[in-house]
């Protein structure tokens, strides 16, 4: 039964997490099940994945601090090392009532601030949870993986279905998702999808490149708002 987020992404990777690797050999027990760490040593550098779900209560106050409690100051790092900031990230999973505009920019604020760790925050609603869920339970897959599957099969829904809307968020907020479409089968789709995950990926590279331009800014003697606006405009056109 596929009942979370991280069963989902384990049943796109073929029954795991972290791609072509089990799970008991890449979790790391921090004695808290609010947050999971799972580290992908493939590399020459391991990278750690914090997976966590977001809230905000009806006071409209969120559980960020409790998350990143657990995940700065867990015991498990008095017997593990403790991960470098420059190889960590943190996908929060969000669900939401609705996709709203209103969203977006507390979403921009959690991933713009960067403390500790790289920030994803992966929303959706519980309908395009469970559309995606027995969508991909209804696939065969014929002896391939999974996500092969889907990137072959997705091309068949509308586009703006809530297995698809799922899917190309889903894709640009965990890190280690690549996917690769098959060419002959869905060129026009592969890039209509990769085209918006790569858009989702840019606005959040757009909004770290204007926020460290703006601390390195106010810290010069000689801040001057009309030559920052200017600077982060031309640098937009640039990208």
């Amino acid at each position: 039964m596929i009942s979370t987020i991280l069963d989902i992404i384990r049943l796109l990777n073929g029954g795991s997490v972290i791609p072509m690797q089990k799970d008991k050999d890449t979790k790391i027990d921090l004695y808290n099940d609010k947050v999971q760490l799972f580290v992908d040593a493939s590399g020459q550098e391991s990278k750690y994945y914090y997976f966590s779900e977001f809230e905000i209560d009806g006071e409209n106050q969120d559980n960020l601090s409790e998350i990143e409690d657990v995940a700065l100051n867990s015991d498990a790092y008095t017997v593990v090392e403790k991960p470098k900031p420059s190889d960590s990230y943190m996908i929060l999973f969000w669900k939401v009532e609705h996709i709203e505009e209103r969203l977006y920019p507390y979403i921009i604020k959690i991933e713009e601030n960067e403390f500790f760790y790289k920030k994803y925050v992966f929303y959706y609603t519980e309908k395009e949870q469970q559309c995606f869920g027995k969508w991909c339970e209804s696939l065969k897959t014929n002896g391939k993986p999974m996500l092969d599957t889907v990137l072959e099969e997705v091309q068949f829904l509308n586009d703006e279905s809530e297995q698809v809307q799922f899917l190309t968020r889903l894709l640009s907020k965990v890190p280690f998702f690549n996917p690769i479409f098959p060419k002959a089968v869905m060129n026009d789709f592969g890039e209509m999808v990769r085209q918006k995950i790569d858009g989702i990926r840019k606005q959040k590279k757009n909004v770290e490149m204007i926020n460290d331009m703006f601390i390195k800014s106010i810290e010069e003697e000689s801040f001057d708002v009309e030559v920052l606006s200017d600077m982060i405009y031309q640098k937009i056109l640039e990208e």
